[in-house]
């Protein structure tokens, strides 16, 4: 066990496996995985093995597109993906928003008191930061194929229709879109990191014994509070997946993490809204790439202190 004081931050850890020594603090460039122009057509093996190491060993892998010498500025997923699924995003949130103000005769947003319904969550004393659940519409069913050994993720779990008024049409054929593109890539990792012959490429192109547990938007708007930093849970075997739709950068308020601390038992004690000391990664990925990491890893979402009144996270 050690502690580490942090001035106003102060983290108590115990190793969950002894024999792990302590690590180097991580970088982006650690924890960072470039896939290749053509990685729809490439064999995942070639990088999927190596974003599943990272995953395991730091608790996160941000896999990136490749941006020198390329044609357009689209991230691992299309921007016309990301953008329709944006506008779903805006739409579905709109329509929650009046349905909470005209049938609950509640303040849509929340900033007179957090509140929790089936299709929206406020998150932010100052109702500036929302979770929005969805179905996952990645595959029709739990054995669906697509090319060159990409397997889409199974639909069955938790959040697969819990959330009550249904999507609209068009909401519903964007989302099914993302989730599709975000299935191609996820898939090929989860095999990787829960194969049992590393130096088996089959294994990653079988069908994958992972599903999606839950699936949403979260909707960071400018004037959001930093989150506390947090687990999402203690259970091993739970892996988030964050896609951005719009291009990252300090102000926007993205996701900060604590690399590593998925194998320790850190609690943060007292003021943790400051981010000095500690290894403390914040990923600026493009609009369309992937940020994977593990449930138990400590990480916050930060403020969007973004001058626009649009520039919604």
């Amino acid at each position: 066990p050690s502690s580490v004081d942090n001035g106003s931050r102060r983290t108590s850890c115990a190793l969950l496996r002894p024999e792990t020594t302590v690590m180097e603090p991580a970088t982006l460039n650690d924890i960072s995985v470039t896939l290749p122009h053509d990685w729809k057509y490439s064999n995942p093996a070639s990088w999927s093995k190596e974003a599943a190491a990272i995953l395991s060993e730091h608790g996160a892998v941000a896999l990136v597109s490749k941006t020198d010498n390329n044609d357009n500025d689209d991230g691992l997923i299309k921007n016309e993906i990301c953008d329709n699924a944006n506008q779903s995003a805006y739409s579905r949130v709109k329509e929650m928003h009046h349905r909470i103000a005209s049938s609950r005769g509640l303040d849509p947003k929340g900033v007179e008191e957090p509140y929790r319904f089936a299709e929206i969550i406020c998150r932010d004393d100052g109702g500036r930061r929302y979770d929005v659940p969805v179905p996952w519409l990645g595959g029709e069913n739990e054995k669906q194929h697509i090319n060159n050994g990409y397997i889409i993720l199974p639909t069955a779990g938790v959040g697969s229709g819990r959330i009550g008024a249904p999507l609209l049409p068009k909401e519903e054929e964007a989302i099914a879109e993302l989730h599709s593109s975000m299935g191609r890539i996820v898939t090929s990792v989860m095999n990787a990191l829960w194969s049992n012959n590393d130096d088996d490429d089959d294994s990653i192109n079988n069908e994958s014994s992972s599903y999606v547990a839950a699936a949403g938007f979260l909707m960071n708007e400018p004037g959001s509070n930093s989150q506390n930093w947090h687990r999402d849970g203690p259970k091993e075997g739970f892996i988030d997946c964050f896609v951005p739709l719009i291009d990252l950068n300090e102000s926007v308020g993205p996701t900060a993490i604590q690399p590593g601390t998925h194998r320790t038992t850190c609690s943060v004690v007292g003021d943790n809204n400051d981010d000095e000391g500690g290894n403390v990664l914040v990923p600026l990925l493009n609009k369309g790439d992937v940020l994977l990491f593990d449930y138990r890893t400590i990480h916050r979402g930060l403020g969007n202190v973004s001058e626009s009144t649009t520039q919604t996270l």
